[in-house]
């Protein structure tokens, strides 16, 4: 009754068990206060969820997971069936001998599911773009249980790639990813008279910018462009500017739940001193965090993301379109933590077809099929030498539609894709842009 058939009787209550509504793909929160506990995250499958071992005996191995993870499809050693078919095994082998008080030197109770069963490469290869969950006809949630294993990688046996250490270091010293100084945050705004909200609280909306848009380059045209369309809306909005930091996206994903918990709960200090309600962002990451994982710390905001609010504004009349017809040729890139983490799909197609003349064409793969840019799940910041790079594979797929240009809604993915254009010199025959820069190109003077 336990070979691989037994998921027949195990895939009824997990479905019945499956995360449903809102937020339902936020990850739990760790208990790091209490001094009792010695092991964080997932060593071996008895440090996993009653729902991540039935996970393990539900699984059907019909391989949709794998055939749609993009690790997979460009030659990584990652399958996420693998993944939940390692942990059934691994629970099969020690299992047994737990119940039979078997010592401790046993080589089967030596042996761990990190490392002898599922290896650290698999683990960090994953991008967390939920494609796998999303596929899966049994609701197995494979993604909950990498981030359990990266977690105790990190937190328990401070093992990680190198590249990590700079990524970690820097969000703990500068509030951001990257090696930039925390009192530039708000360079980007020069010249636009943005009020913060140390200088006056009393806003409709909080511009959470987000470290890509407050520091990288290319960026930050899209806070510019954005904050512009706000501006000529009427929209009554403030930043943080030094105050803001990183939401913990990135530590969270990584397995970092000590930084991560760290900056979520100073952030939701600083939100709530100011008593903010009301926030928009163009940052999928920092919405997805901001709207589902921070009530996890005490802070409860309605959340918007650029593209929903920019969406709004067109429907409302206050942000008119030129009459005349353009010529262009768009494909939208669906964002994973926009789409899939948080059923956003439609918003952002809804601006773009609202431009006369723009002609909008859809990937092969996309909204909840759309492929990942390969930059999710802390992967940004992490090298990528196994296989074609993810940005590169979907960066192709876009070139076959013949658009004139990619459409994004996320820093990550603008920087994933502009790069894969770059690498395959296509930068002469289509351009990246973000949905608040077509819009504001468009908007009638």
């Amino acid at each position: 009754p336990y070979s691989k058939h037994f998921h027949v009787v195990t895939s009824l209550p997990n479905v019945y068990f499956n995360k449903i509504g809102e937020g339902k793909y936020a990850l739990k929160k760790l208990n790091l206060e209490d001094e009792n506990i010695s092991q964080y995250g997932a060593a071996d499958f008895e440090h996993l969820s009653w729902k991540q071992i039935l996970d393990g005996y539900s699984c059907t191995e019909c391989g949709r997971c794998t055939a749609n993870c993009p690790a997979n499809l460009t030659g990584k050693k990652l399958s996420p069936r693998e993944i939940i078919v390692n942990i059934r095994k691994r629970t099969e082998d020690k299992a047994p001998l737990i119940l039979a008080k078997v010592d401790e030197q046993n080589e089967m109770m030596q042996k761990t599911l990190v490392h002898n069963y599922i290896s650290d490469e698999e683990l960090w290869a994953c991008t967390t773009c939920m494609a796998c969950v999303y596929e899966c006809p049994v609701t197995i949630e494979h993604v909950d249980s990498i981030v359990e294993m990266r977690r105790n990688l990190v937190l328990t046996e401070s093992n990680f790639p190198s590249e990590l250490n700079a990524v970690f270091k820097n969000l703990e010293t500068n509030g951001t990813p990257w090696a930039f100084n925390a009192q530039d945050r708000a360079n980007w705004a020069e010249g636009l008279n943005i009020k913060t909200m140390a200088e006056d609280p009393n806003a409709e909306y909080l511009f959470w910018v987000g470290c890509a848009g407050s520091f990288d380059a290319r960026y930050q045209k899209v806070s510019k462009a954005f904050a512009t369309l706000l501006q000529k809306a009427n929209v009554d909005f403030r930043i943080l500017g030094v105050e803001e930091q990183c939401n913990g996206d990135t530590a969270r994903r990584l397995g970092n739940e000590y930084l991560a918990q760290m900056m979520m709960q100073s952030n939701v200090e600083t939100l709530n001193n100011y008593g903010v309600k009301k926030i928009v962002t163009a940052c999928p990451h920092c919405f997805n965090s901001l709207k589902n994982e921070y009530p996890q710390f005490g802070g409860k905001f309605e959340v918007v993301h650029h593209s929903e609010l920019i969406s709004e504004l067109i429907n409302q009349g206050k942000l008119e379109l030129k009459n005349e017809e353009v010529k262009n040729k768009v494909t939208y890139h669906d964002s994973c933590y926009l789409g899939r983490y948080n059923n956003i799909f439609e918003a952002p197609r809804n601006s773009l077809e609202h431009i006369n003349g723009l002609e909008l064409i859809e990937m092969s793969r996309s909204k909840d099929k759309g492929l990942c840019c390969g930059a999710g799940g802390g992967r940004m910041f992490l090298e990528e030498t196994e296989g074609t790079r993810i940005n590169v594979y979907r960066a192709e797929e876009a070139l076959k539609t013949n658009a004139d240009t990619i459409a994004s809604a996320c820093p990550f993915c603008m920087t994933m894709l502009s790069d894969g254009i770059k690498t395959l010199d296509k930068t002469e025959e289509v351009q990246v842009k973000d949905i608040a820069e077509i819009v504001l190109e468009n908007l009638k003077q």
